[in-house]
């Protein structure tokens, strides 16, 4: 796998548009287009030390010396689907109250859906 198609993955594993990729870097989004296309061939370190951050991971990671996030890839609070990693951006901006009035709904519609250990 080429580092351009590492930084693709790692973006969409964490959900994220090319947009928002742009602005973690504060960059445009034809500069990540290039990230991603294979058109660069020398990334420097620096940019390598921004992508990482940006993407939640180490340079070493784009390399393929290492997963992404050897910390937390294996845990459960990482969405898995993008659908999930969705749902979980827009519940990061909701009120507690807001949060509340999902799960109630959601429990409503799916009972025992958030009963502790189901998942």
């Amino acid at each position: 796998m080429t580092i351009a198609e590492r930084i693709r993955n790692r973006r969409l594993e964490l959900g994220l548009s090319v947009d928002d990729l742009a602005n973690r870097l504060q960059k445009n989004r034809a500069t990540v287009y290039r990230y991603e296309s294979n058109y660069i061939k020398s990334y420097s370190p620096d940019v390598m030390e921004s992508l990482a951050k940006a993407l939640e991971t180490t340079p070493a990671y784009f390399y393929g010396y290492e997963e992404a996030d050897p910390e937390t890839e294996s845990s459960s609070t990482i969405p898995r689907t993008p659908e999930a990693r969705l749902l979980a951006r827009g519940v990061d901006k909701m009120t507690a109250e807001q949060r509340e009035t999902i799960i109630n709904i959601m429990n409503g519609l799916y009972p025992g859906l958030f009963e502790k250990g189901a998942e």
